[in-house]
């Protein structure tokens, strides 16, 4: 019986592998919210940082745009392999000021 638990827990850990990354961004100024949902994780925010861990990959402006939406002008978006280069943060500052 322990041989069998043993064994359906690891093929559980090699079958689920681990999408979630940890995301950060900052805005311009302070957000409201010390906690927030969107793009379908809980975003934890002190000051104008917020962290929070997204089942991607890569940085996109699509996300950037919805968080702005919610927090307004984000002045950085990265993950631990990579972060939106000036220009892409650009595109996403337009969407904060249009909300």
């Amino acid at each position: 019986m322990l041989r069998s638990a043993v064994l359906g827990a690891a093929m559980l850990a090699i079958a689920t592998p681990a999408f979630a990354s940890g995301f950060t961004f900052e805005t311009a100024k302070p957000v409201d919210e010390d906690r927030f949902a969107t793009l379908g994780t809980v975003w934890l925010c002190e000051d104008t940082v917020c962290k929070g861990d997204l089942k991607r990959k890569k940085v996109s402006v699509r996300d950037c745009k919805k968080l702005a939406k919610k927090v307004g002008e984000i002045v950085s978006f990265k993950n631990g392999d990579a972060e939106l280069t000036a220009e892409e943060l650009e595109e996403c500052k337009a969407t904060a000021r249009n909300r």
